[in-house]
């Protein structure tokens, strides 16, 4: 019995780690996650790999990404982010409330699973988007922690955004900040024309 909860624990860390593949996910991403060897993992990706991944994309090589600022380069890209962010926390991926502070966010096959199905349904929606499964995973691991970003609401129109926990209080969806920073501009030019004649 224990013999087979191992093998068949097994056999699901290779159908993940292919899972990953399929996204093309980084090395150090599948290992972290997986929870299987290097040696497994690039066997694997020969074995299966090259036929697997999205023809359009190169898998990436390298470091995963680490930086959260990369969901706030743009405000589509943000937008994005809130959605995953929302399916994950609607599918249980993200707990309800922050993990202690300090504690890591534990990496489990179970956990990667999970992160890798809220990926699939948001990728199923918005399948040209310049968020990966390595960011995802970046993602869903910080909101966990909840310590550098959570989700929340506009201010204006009560949208989900994401809410970079380090900047002030009082966030606003990019939409609603650029009608406020319009409607600050409309205000002021009169005022300029008195003072210009």
């Amino acid at each position: 019995m224990q013999t087979e909860n191992r093998y068949s624990r097994q056999l699901r860390r290779y159908a993940f780690a292919l899972r990953l593949i399929q996204h093309n996910a980084r090395t150090q991403t599948i290992l972290a996650w997986s929870g299987l060897s290097t040696y497994r993992v690039r066997t694997l990706y020969r074995a299966d790999g090259p036929d697997q991944g999205d023809p359009g994309r190169r898998r990436p090589r390298g470091r995963p990404p680490y930086q959260l600022q990369f969901f706030w380069r743009s405000a589509k890209r943000a937008d994005e982010a809130a959605v995953l962010g929302g399916i994950a926390r609607l599918l249980n991926v993200i707990p309800e409330h922050p993990v202690q502070k300090g504690s890591e966010v534990a990496r489990s096959l179970q956990q990667g699973e999970r992160v890798c199905v809220a990926y699939e349904l948001w990728h199923a929606f918005i399948p040209d988007s310049e968020i990966s499964i390595d960011h995802a995973f970046l993602l869903v691991t910080a909101l966990a922690r909840g310590d550098e970003v959570r989700l929340g609401h506009c201010l204006d129109c009560k949208a989900l955004i994401l809410v970079d926990c380090l900047r002030p209080a009082g966030q606003m969806c990019e939409s609603c900040e650029t009608c406020k920073r319009r409607h600050s501009l409309a205000h002021k030019a009169p005022e300029a024309k008195k003072h210009y004649p």
